[in-house]
């Protein structure tokens, strides 16, 4: 016997069931010879006899104590474990109303919403359909469970796409087009507790009104674009115009209106010459101040017309004539820097010297600028220009006078006609600056000019 046996009999008959056994035998081994022998048992005898029974009684009652208090503990035990599978079932009851409830109101949801849900298992079988939107297969709410996706969508290879990436764990959208509605389909994977694919999430809405509002809306802002083009082909044949009418005039004001002022003049200054009254020569020599006055005005309307200098030197050659009059007749510091590789397109240069124009000849009526600086670069295929003066400045466009002139809003309209673009900056009692971009020899640039 190994000393782990031994161990468990040496506690089983020291235990209390092991001394009562023990107490019996003996005491049974002591009285029952007495018993089959006639012979009364001696003093000593039935003393001894009465302790093993005593402690027969003694163990009886021990176990049965014990066995008095397991059943009450056990008792408690099955109490408690009765109490909380109790606590426990109405916990479980409770969860189980909120679920159903939390089902009511999604359902309830899902089936007010304009809208078809789908819910499709791992097979690709419809387990699930509601909602109250036009159903894109024209089925009526639960008629599709049990269907195979795939053989329901069969028609819409884009559906049963986004179907299959959606059940390999990839969400997608796709468009159906039905007969005359349009539906956008929604579709994403559904996951276990254990972020597996289990399923797929369909949800279609009918867009047919959003889409149509869509057209409309393109159909509109194509419209407008085609009268913003119309507007803006006719404000490039109005300035083309415009342009060859000035440029007809110069012409003329140079080849017959100038040169027989001139011929006046000298007419005059011959006559002058030839005549010794005193009188006649002073009247002469104010008649002759006089035409040379209206030959310098004509001049000067000339250059403001069609300065020969643009089509001789081309933009800087223009502007830097232009800005030598501002120093001479304003006395306004003026500079010009130009940065340019190659000589642009004619049309090019005199949008660009029209705009310059209008804006130095603000510069000279309303700024008060006792300096200003002119920059033209070649910049991105086209003309960039920046004129700066340290005027007084202006709040906004409105609150610098345009009277006579094209004004600010002119300005752009011809950069941006021409392609371009046009913008200003300036604070009152800062200045302003001016910066434009020409692109250089394109379509619209030639009739903006």
């Amino acid at each position: 016997m190994g000393a782990g046996a031994l161990d468990a009999v040496i506690r089983r008959l020291f235990s209390w069931p092991g001394v009562a056994g023990l107490a019996g035998l003996l005491a049974l081994l002591l009285l029952v010879p007495w018993l089959t022998a006639e012979q009364a048992p001696t003093g000593p005898q039935l003393l001894v006899a009465g302790a093993f029974v005593g402690l027969l009684w003694a163990a009886t009652w021990s176990m049965s104590r014990a066995r008095a208090h397991r059943a009450v503990a056990a008792t408690a035990e099955l109490a408690r474990k009765q109490a909380m599978f109790r606590i426990e079932l109405e916990q479980r009851l409770e969860v189980q109303g909120h679920l159903r409830e939390s089902e009511a109101r999604v359902r309830a949801i899902v089936d007010s919403a304009p809208i078809v849900l789908f819910a499709i298992d791992r097979d690709g079988a419809i387990t699930f359909s509601a909602g109250v939107g036009p159903d894109p297969l024209g089925k009526k709410p639960g008629e599709a469970i049990g269907w195979s996706a795939a053989d329901l969508f069969v028609d819409h290879p884009v559906v049963v796409d986004g179907i299959r990436n959606a059940l390999s764990g990839i969400g997608g959208r796709a468009d159906l087009i039905q007969g005359e509605r349009s539906f956008a389909f929604n579709l994403a994977p559904f996951r276990d507790a254990a972020g597996n694919t289990a399923g797929a999430i369909v949800v279609a809405i009918d867009v047919t009104e959003r889409r149509r509002t869509e057209e409309a809306l393109r159909q509109t802002v194509a419209t407008l674009q085609e009268v913003d083009q119309n507007r803006q082909a006719l404000l490039r044949r109005l300035v083309h115009a415009q342009e060859e009418e000035r440029r007809a005039i110069a012409r003329d004001i140079h080849d017959d209106t100038i040169q027989s002022m001139f011929a006046v003049g000298l007419h005059l200054s011959t006559l002058r010459t030839q005549l010794h009254e005193a009188t006649g020569s002073a009247q002469l020599e104010i008649l002759e101040r006089s035409v040379q006055e209206s030959t310098n005005r004509l001049r000067h309307l000339l250059f403001e017309l069609r300065p020969a200098a643009l089509d001789e030197g081309g933009l800087p050659a223009a502007l830097r004539e232009y800005l030598e009059v501002m120093r001479s007749e304003n006395g306004i510091a003026v500079e010009l820097k130009t940065s340019m590789e190659h000589s642009p397109a004619s049309d090019t240069q005199v949008i660009a010297y029209r705009i310059a124009q209008e804006a130095l000849g603000n510069v000279r009526k309303h700024a008060r600028a006792r300096r200003v600086e002119c920059a033209v670069s070649a910049v991105d295929d086209g003309i960039l220009t920046r004129i700066a003066d340290d005027g007084i400045g202006f709040d906004d466009e409105r609150s610098r006078p345009v009277a006579g002139h094209l004004g600010l809003v002119s300005m752009r309209e011809r950069a941006e006609m021409a392609g371009g673009w046009f913008r200003i900056t300036s604070a009152r009692g800062n200045g302003c600056v001016v910066e434009y971009w020409i692109p250089d020899g394109t379509e619209g640039v030639s009739l903006a000019a």
